[in-house]
């Protein structure tokens, strides 16, 4: 167990030393040295209205393995950072405080509030929830895909990374709809390619767990 002492030192997350800039050459960067940027909701809302455009159809799976493929390469990154600094393999962090980090990231990255049930872990479920996220948050129009496509895809991608293995992810719930957070379910590509019929639907989040359940993987 990592020890909960020297908090400026043993949490990666410690707002002073978290993130730095540098007003002379413009830059911001976090604790491990990666330069960080900040998208405005303009830029968000412009790149997907950009991609609806371009891709038209498409536009989802684009948007989806764009974020999957990013969020593996990000994942990776988040293991070397969080490895290095607590000076042990993420395999052998806690699952409680591996959760911690999720959470924290998420939040200082303004993806929005992160919380993650293990309820059906053992049957290759995880279950997220998302209060705040980020397009669901800003989009004011109806759109015919997941508002937050792109983050279920930095999602698949982020956890493919740190299982090891393939997974992916669907958005069951989406705070567009009048809900008061987005959810996600993350499991086996077939198990997900196979409730793709009913991400548009009305399906309820429960009713997309629960017939989850009833996939093999």
């Amino acid at each position: 167990m990592i020890a909960t002492t020297d908090l400026d030192f043993k949490n990666y997350y410690v707002e002073k030393l978290y993130m730095t800039a540098n007003v002379e050459t413009g830059v911001l960067v976090n604790r491990s040295g990666r330069r960080m940027i900040a998208l405005t909701n303009d830029f968000l809302l412009g790149l997907h209205r950009a991609l609806e455009k371009e891709c038209g159809d498409r536009v989802e799976k684009v948007l989806y393995h764009c974020g999957r493929k990013w969020g593996r390469n990000f994942g990776k990154g988040l293991d070397n950072a969080w490895s290095e600094f607590y000076q042990k393999p993420l395999q052998e962090f806690p699952l409680a405080f591996f959760q911690s980090l999720m959470v924290q990231e998420f939040g200082h990255n303004g993806w929005g509030t992160l919380s993650l049930d293990y309820t059906h872990f053992a049957k290759g479920i995880i279950d997220l929830n998302l209060e705040g996220a980020i397009m669901a948050d800003i989009t004011e129009a109806e759109l015919k895909y997941p508002a937050d496509t792109l983050t279920a895809g930095i999602i698949a991608g982020m956890f493919s990374h740190f299982i090891q293995r393939d997974v992916d992810c669907l958005q069951s719930q989406c705070a567009l709809k009048g809900f008061s957070s987005s959810h996600f379910l993350l499991s086996d590509p077939k198990r997900i390619e196979e409730l793709s019929a009913w991400r548009t639907s009305s399906k309820s989040h429960q009713e997309i767990l629960n017939h989850l359940l009833t996939l093999q993987s």
